[in-house]
């Protein structure tokens, strides 16, 4: 099945210099998303690499790394509550979101549909970074829900007016937390590999991936590096 893609919205550029960046914008417009299982090789590929690196398997899979590396005794309690928080509470959202028809499927392909979600994730992470920091959670564990809540926050604003790639912003946030702890730079290798699915899928363009994978690093080396991590 094959459904148009409306996530794009038209941003006019002052200026007749200008008008062909416009045009090439519109050309990078995927025409059409994959909805259900592919049918070729390559897109079944996609589709699985896609789920794996999608954001509610990362984000976990980043604070279990970090309780993994702490000696705290309570690292994998908060790792448990904050996945409670920012992964299972907006899942169940999406889902009730779809089951009233008010998006038209889980990865929430279109941008228009995408605000009310984004806020609530928003909100809580919001709340799980709160307890994480009156809780006296490790500091690493609350530094990356921190920076995560933030990286978010970015994403909204920029999603209002372009659709930017949030499971490229979450594998590179990942990858980049990784590198650090584990010390060695494999994790990157990653994020390509989950940009190549969504750019396959035509969930993305190669510009929103690009955009998505330098905000994430951007963010986390930036806060790593002023907590001194590196």
């Amino acid at each position: 099945m094959v459904v148009r893609d409306k996530t794009q919205v038209e941003m006019p550029l002052p200026g007749a210099g200008l008008q062909f960046a416009e045009v090439v914008l519109r050309e990078q417009t995927p025409a059409a998303v994959e909805a259900g299982f592919p049918k070729a090789w390559d897109g079944r590929l996609a589709y699985v690499l896609t789920n794996v690196g999608s954001p509610p398997v990362l984000a976990p899979a980043a604070m279990a790394l970090a309780a993994a590396v702490l000696t705290d005794p309570r690292a994998w309690m908060w790792a448990g509550l904050y996945v409670l928080l920012t992964v299972v509470t907006p899942v169940l959202y999406l889902i009730w979101l779809k089951h009233r028809g008010l998006i038209t499927d889980l990865d929430v392909q279109q941008r228009e549909q995408r605000t009310k979600p984004m806020l609530f994730t928003l909100a809580c992470g919001g709340l799980a970074w709160l307890a994480l920091a009156a809780g006296a959670a490790p500091a690493l564990m609350t530094l990356l829900a921190g920076v995560l809540w933030l990286q978010m926050i970015v994403i909204l604003c920029i999603t209002l007016r372009w659709k930017i790639s949030v499971h490229c912003a979450t594998a590179a946030s990942v990858a980049t937390v990784a590198c650090v702890l584990l010390k060695t730079p494999l994790p990157l290798l990653g994020v390509p590999i989950v940009a190549w699915s969504r750019v396959r899928l035509r969930r993305h363009t190669l510009a929103q991936t690009v955009a998505g994978s330098f905000l994430g690093f951007a963010l986390f080396l930036t806060a790593l590096l002023c907590a001194g991590g590196v």
